[in-house]
């Protein structure tokens, strides 16, 4: 990166985020670094045979640890998931290291098309393996490969076009429980480097079933992304199925709501004060439409739809992935005093109160989403 981009301040998620983690002070690396599995991991078909546990054994000794992971979950492509996952992961890395926190953040990236890595600016770079060590895990030949520091306190694993090997693994394996076996695969992987992560997030690919089970089975919460089209809506019938398979080897995958996504600003009206202050937002026309369309879909489900929208803007989400930023990395850049010779060098086509919108849209929807997690999981494990 060209500049130097400042910290954000995100108060209200670094209250959620302090709310759930242990404190402790650790500052982030000077250079990015690749480790590989610096523990002893137990694999599928070999490990936990040898060991003797049964599969409801293996379940119970690694559901504990995988409380905090989230998947992002759509079956139509084009929904947001992607940008959805970098900006969550990097928000929360940010807070985490606001807070002093010793935990980091984890985002895997689960989608052959790899785009994980653009936004974050790490794909191409020493260390993005392409998904190869999502592969090894799979087939019980080696562990996690994670890069490090791609931001202070995020690290990810990988994405990418060797992932498409993974499905033929599974597809191979049609007797049921070595099948299970390699399901709970990518969990007991997880489960080995969970202690270090506050949060563990994966960006799950459209329409490859194989791939998304192999998270669901892993996950605790679904986050699910919805856009403006009819077939990000249809997505919703992907994401059930999902759930028929993942839930009978993992009971508490819980559906953590829904997140509008790149719909129009211009159907949301503020709402004002007598004073003329901006006191709220209102939803009107399509979005307004849209909303109560989905709500009708999810009636007999209990999953809410989140109250902050991510609203499209095409420049903001171009230049974030040209150029492997956040909205909140861009929204400082645009804002700082060398802009506009930045902006110049680089061809920037945005104005920095763009930039900005999207940022703060995003801020507020991440903290939306982690007090309802946060709620859900008191509930659950009071």
């Amino acid at each position: 990166m060209d500049l130097l981009i400042k910290e954000r301040k995100i108060p209200l998620l670094c209250r959620a985020v302090r709310s759930s983690s242990r404190s402790g002070i650790e500052g982030p690396s000077t250079q990015p670094s690749v480790r590989t599995g610096d523990r002893s991991m137990t694999f599928p078909l070999t490990g936990t045979a040898a060991r003797g546990l049964t599969k409801e054994e293996i379940i119970q000794t690694i559901r504990p640890k995988l409380r905090r992971v989230l998947i992002v979950l759509n079956n139509k492509g084009g929904a947001g998931k992607t940008t959805t996952t970098a900006n969550i992961s990097a928000q929360l890395a940010a807070a985490l290291y606001e807070a002093g926190s010793t935990k980091r953040v984890l985002a895997l990236d689960l989608d052959p098309q790899g785009n994980l890595g653009l936004d974050l600016g790490y794909q191409g770079r020493p260390g993005d393996d392409e998904g190869q060590s999502v592969i090894n895990v799979v087939e019980g030949t080696g562990p996690l490969h994670i890069l490090r520091d791609v931001r202070p306190h995020l690290d990810v694993v990988p994405g990418g076009k060797v992932l498409k090997r993974t499905t033929a693994s599974i597809i191979g394996t049609r007797s049921i429980d070595p099948r299970r076996e390699i399901l709970l695969s990518l969990a007991q992987a997880l489960a080995e480097v969970a202690s270090d992560y506050e949060w563990i997030l994966i960006d799950c690919p459209p329409n490859i079933a194989d791939l998304q089970h192999l998270a669901a089975v892993s996950a605790e919460y679904v986050l699910i992304p919805v856009c403006f089209d009819q077939g990000a809506i249809q997505g919703l019938e992907g994401v059930s199925e999902v759930f028929d398979v993942a839930t009978p080897l993992n009971p508490a995958l819980t559906p953590l709501g829904v997140l509008l996504f790149g719909f129009d600003r211009q159907h949301l009206r503020k709402v004002k004060d007598e004073e003329g202050g901006v006191i709220g937002v209102r939803e009107i026309g399509f979005l307004a439409k849209k909303r109560r369309e989905i709500e009708g879909v999810l009636a007999d489900s209990g999953i809410p739809i989140f109250q902050t929208v991510i609203t499209r803007a095409v420049n903001v989400a171009d230049q974030c992935r040209k150029h492997g930023r956040v909205f909140a990395e861009l929204a400082d850049l645009s804002a700082g005093p060398d802009w506009k010779k930045h902006a110049k060098q680089h061809q920037l086509t945005l104005s920095s109160e763009s930039a900005e919108t999207s940022a703060i849209e995003m801020e507020e929807a991440t903290a939306e989403i982690i007090r309802r997690a946060l709620a859900l999981e008191a509930e659950a494990y009071a």
